[in-house]
Parts: structure tokens; C-alpha cells; sequence
């Protein structure tokens, strides 16, 4: 009831003072004030809150309130108070607080104390009046870097033993603290709220998305039979929407749905909560929209397999073939693919729709990027681009982006970290997706087709504007630069590839991308120690890290 009457409030305008959100005697906002004028020895009714934080041992975050404090200073109490600002919700301040005074990244909270409200009076007079709900919160294992300026001491205790210090010797805590806890142990004897801390669990997250991915599926083939009428199907063994399924549910290694998990739960979220179910959503339109890239992508260089299988074009080729169709089946099967493409990308904006504005802001960005790439790859291969800096963008914008740095981004604003942290993981996976891109390059020139799924050499018989092939043109010389002049023209044939494979490796340029391969993953690793997040939020990237830079596929 608070927290809804609080929403009521207006935000407050750019450069206004530290507010907080004033209360009449029912809980109804009717205005604001400066947070450190407010405070007096007749401090009118405010609204507050505070958090007891619990870890995965059941533990909960006392914390000594420091000597500078204007009120209760040196007083134990519990783990993190604050004000809401108007216009701010409960939550959100909530995690903003424990983000600025604990260093600690907290998901949802869970009400304790709905309606705690207290009046308290300082040995200074300053008064307290505060109608103050109470929530706990949740860490796996993180420790708090606390700011000096609020505590002085801090220690994770039982939660028993804080219930019976408070009992035996209240007048050694806060008045709040004294107030809240025998509070909360009446409230909640069987304490369910902290019994069973949540999942730490890429495969589920997957799975998660998998099964949203089918249901989505499902929805659309339902929505289609009424679009497409009752005319029947043509030449086709199976009608788009079932195409479609069969290349996106059971295909794919999610590496982007892993990466945006990992991104989550380093900054702070909570599996399981609203804001993984947005993250698993965003993640979905996340493999719809590669795979409408990958038909697309597979049009455009004219590719003949995609993941071990026919690409999309060259399957429809082969239906119009065997149903003796009208017309050119080239053409056919290349405009079915975009036909296909269309519609992944089409599902993947429904999937994105009704998710929190940051999240569809940066979808945008995302998707506009992409294209933005594809197309400096077409005009720079057309234009013979040798140039490092065009390889470098056209790795960047077309392949690290969207598949490493925006999906940690993406993760990161779902769990609602701060605008630091999202920047740091965006830099994190600009280094990795730049190692993801060249381990790419390298796949495409000396991978196993039987592993990759796809022909080696593609890249350099298509011309295409790599980092790769910049460095060959830099470092070879006689027979083996003769050939790299050639790419790109009609001398340049489908025997010339393995030739100039092998005098690339010869002349160290395969050793001197593996160099940079490792680099770049050591770049992206350093990243993740100039912030607070949580430790099993970077075991994860350290381990997926490693995954993406050396994979074999």
C-alpha cells in the first residue's frame, strides 16, 4: 500500500536538492523536502526504508553506523536504511542504497514489514518519523566494500543471534533495528524468506529460453493459418512458421543467451525473479534475431551450408527442384530465405515488445548496429578494403557486438545495475567480442567443415574485409602476396584458398591472431576487477570467456 501511494509522487527536476518524499498521518504523499534540511527536533512524517541483507548461509549483514553520522552514530543496526526519492520506487532504492552504501548488487526484495513505521528522538533531539518498510535482500557469497562515510564496521551474524542480542540488550542497536526484528521474527518464524537462497544456473536459463522460444513458435503458427488462408501450400514440404522452428528451437550453442545470463547475474540479478524473466525474453529475441541474420548473411554471400545442413536458399532451391516448380529455383529458394529471415526478425521484435524501455532502447541499437555492419562488410568487400581499421569495424559492428558485448549489456540493464556497471561490461565485451570475431576469422580460413558446419575459405574466396587478410597483406611476400592481390577478382579461384592458407600459417599470421585472440580475453578479464560484481556473475564470464575465444565451431 505504501509503496503504491508512493508512486504518486513526481519526479523531481534536474539539479533540484536530495529529496524525500513527505507523508500525511495515512501514508498519502503530499509533498517533498531537502533530505538534510527535513531532519529536526520536529521532523515532519517522511517515508524510509530499511533492508536486512541475508547470504547463502543464512547469515544476515549487521553493520555499525559510522562516528560522523549525524544521528545514532556508532550504533550497530541492521544492514542498509534510506529514503526513496519522489518519483522513485521502494525497490529501486532500495538497491540503489545498498549499491551506494555496501558495494553489494541485490535482485528483488522480499516485504518483511510492509507498514513498519516508527518515531524516535537522537541523544542530539534530531527526530526520526518515518513510516519505513522493511525488506530482505539476497547475496550468494559477495562481501561488502562498504563507503566510510555510513559504516564503520560490519559482520555477518546468524540471524538467531541477532533476534536474541536484540532481545537481551536492545538499547545497543538502533531504534528501528530494536523495533524491527523481534518484528520480523513474529512475522516469520519459519524465516522462508531465507531458507532457500536462488539458483545460480545457465542450463535452466537456456532451457528457459527455449521454451519460450516454442511457444512463441506455436503462437505464430496458430496466428499464420489464419493469415495464409485456406489456399494450401505450394511446392513447400512445411509453411514458414514450421521452417522456422526447425532451424531455431535445438540448433544454436546460445552463446549469446549465455553471455547476457552471466552479464545478469553479475550485476545483481536474481534468477528467477521479474527481471530474469525479462532477461529470458530479451534472450530469445536475441537467437531469433541471429538467426534471421545467419539466413540473410547466408543469401548475401551465397553460401551452401549453414550448421552442417543446406542454408535456408539452397534448401527452398532444392524443394522448388523436387516439386518441379515454375521458375528459376536459384531465385525461388534466395527469395524464400529472405521471406524466412524476415520472419525471425519480425518474431524477434514481438518477442522485444512490452519489455522496460532501457531494454527495448538498446534492442533498437542493437539491431540498427547490426545492419549498419552487414552492409560496411558488402560495400567494403565491393570496394577491395585492405585496410585494418575497416576489418576492425566490420568485427566489431557485425560480429562483437551483437554477439558478446550487447548481450552483457542487455543482462546487465535486466537486473538493473548501474549505469557504471552496464559500461563496464559493454567494455568487457567489446575485448571479447573482438577475440569471438577473430577466433571467427581463424575458423573461416583453417576450421574443420565437419565441425564448423560450414565450407573453409569462405571469407577469403568472398573477399571479405578481414583483420585476417589485413594481416597478410602486411606480412607476405613473393608467390604468397601475389595471391592476396588476387582476392577479390576473377583470378582469384576456389584452388587459390588453400594456397594461400598455407602460406598465411607459414608466414606466422594464424600465430599472430592467436596472439591477439589471447590479448583481447585478457583485456575483457581486467575489466570485470574494476568493479563490484558478484563472484559467481564472473566465474561464469571467466569460464564462457575462455569458451568463445578458443572454441572449434
Amino acid at each position: 500500500m505504501i509503496a503504491d501511494r508512493h508512486r504518486e509522487a513526481a519526479p523531481p527536476a534536474a539539479g533540484e536538492p536530495d529529496d524525500v518524499v513527505l507523508l500525511a498521518e495515512d501514508g498519502t504523499p503530499i509533498g517533498r523536502a531537502d533530505r538534510m534540511q527535513v531532519h529536526t527536533t520536529d521532523t515532519p512524517l517522511h517515508l524510509a526504508f530499511s533492508t536486512y541483507v541475508f547470504n547463502a548461509r543464512g547469515e544476515v549483514l549487521v553493520t555499525r553506523r559510522a562516528l560522523a553520522k549525524k544521528t545514532w552514530p556508532g550504533v550497530w543496526t541492521n544492514s542498509c536504511c534510506g529514503h526513496p526519492k519522489p518519483g522513485e520506487s521502494l525497490e529501486d532504492a532500495a538497491r540503489r542504497r545498498i549499491r551506494e552504501e555496501l558495494g553489494l548488487h541485490v535482485g528483488p526484495l522480499t516485504p518483511l514489514v510492509p507498514d513498519f513505521r516508527y518515531r524516535a528522538t537522537d541523544a542530539s533531539g534530531i527526530v526520526e518519523n518515518e513510516i519505513c518498510p522493511v525488506f530482505a535482500a539476497f547475496v550468494p557469497d559477495e562481501q561488502p566494500t562498504p563507503d566510510p562515510g555510513e559504516v564503520a564496521e560490519w559482520m555477518w551474524v546468524p540471524w538467531e543471534k541477532l533476534a536474541d542480542a536484540i532481545t537481551a540488550t536492545p538499547h545497543v542497536y538502533s531504534p528501528w533495528a530494536a523495533l524491527q526484528v523481534p518484528l520480523i521474527a513474529a512475522g516469520h518464524p519459519d524465516a522462508a524468506w531465507r531458507a532457500t537462497p536462488p539458483s545460480v544456473d545457465v542450463g535452466s536459463a537456456i532451457g528457459d529460453v527455449d521454451a519460450l522460444l516454442t511457444a512463441e513458435l506455436e503462437s505464430l503458427a496458430i496466428e499464420w493459418r489464419e493469415y495464409a488462408g485456406d489456399l494450401g501450400l505450394d511446392v513447400l514440404p512445411a509453411d514458414l512458421p514450421r521452417w522456422l522452428g526447425s532451424l531455431l528451437v535445438g540448433h544454436g550453442k546460445r552463446l549469446r543467451v549465455a553471455l547476457a545470463y552471466w552479464g545478469f547475474i553479475a550485476a545483481g540479478g536474481v534468477h528467477g525473479s521479474t527481471g530474469y524473466r525479462n532477461l529470458v525474453r530479451v534472450a530469445a529475441s536475441l537467437e531469433t534475431l541471429h538467426l534471421f541474420a545467419l539466413i540473410h548473411d547466408d543469401v548475401m554471400d551465397e553460401s551452401d551450408s549453414r550448421r552442417g545442413r543446406p542454408s535456408a536458399h539452397r534448401q527452398a532451391a532444392r524443394w522448388h527442384r523436387s516439386a518441379t516448380a515454375f521458375g528459376d529455383r536459384e531465385v525461388f529458394g534466395r527469395n524464400l530465405a529472405i521471406l524466412l529471415g524476415d520472419l525471425a526478425h519480425t518474431m524477434a521484435d514481438r518477442l522485444v515488445d512490452g519489455l522496460p524501455q532501457p531494454l527495448r532502447d538498446l534492442w533498437y541499437v542493437l539491431s540498427v548496429e547490426l545492419i549498419a555492419g552487414q552492409r560496411a562488410d558488402l560495400t567494403g568487400a565491393a570496394a577491395a578494403r585492405r585496410d585494418r581499421g575497416h576489418a576492425e569495424y566490420i568485427a566489431r559492428a557485425k560480429t562483437g557486438r551483437y554477439t558478446v558485448a550487447r548481450p552483457l549489456q542487455l543482462g546487465a540493464t535486466a537486473a538493473g545495475a548501474t549505469a557504471k556497471a552496464v559500461a563496464t561490461l559493454l567494455e568487457c565485451g567489446d575485448h571479447l567480442g573482438r577475440a569471438f570475431a577473430l577466433r571467427d576469422e581463424y575458423l573461416g580460413v583453417w576450421g574443420d567443415p565437419d565441425i564448423t558446419g560450414k565450407p573453409a575459405g569462405d571469407d577469403l574466396s568472398e573477399a571479405k574485409a578481414t583483420v585476417l587478410l589485413s594481416l597478410a597483406g602486411d606480412r607476405l611476400t613473393g608467390a604468397g602476396a601475389e595471391l592476396v592481390a588476387r582476392v577479390g577478382t576473377p583470378a582469384f579461384g576456389r584452388d587459390d584458398v588453400a594456397p594461400l592458407a598455407d602460406a598465411m600459417r607459414a608466414a606466422g599470421v594464424a600465430d599472430e591472431l592467436e596472439a591477439m585472440i589471447a590479448d583481447a580475453v585478457a583485456e575483457g578479464l581486467a575489466c570485470l576487477d574494476t568493479l563490484p560484481l558478484t563472484a559467481a556473475g564472473v566465474t561464469g564470464l571467466r569460464d564462457t570467456a575462455h569458451s568463445l575465444a578458443w572454441r572449434d565451431a
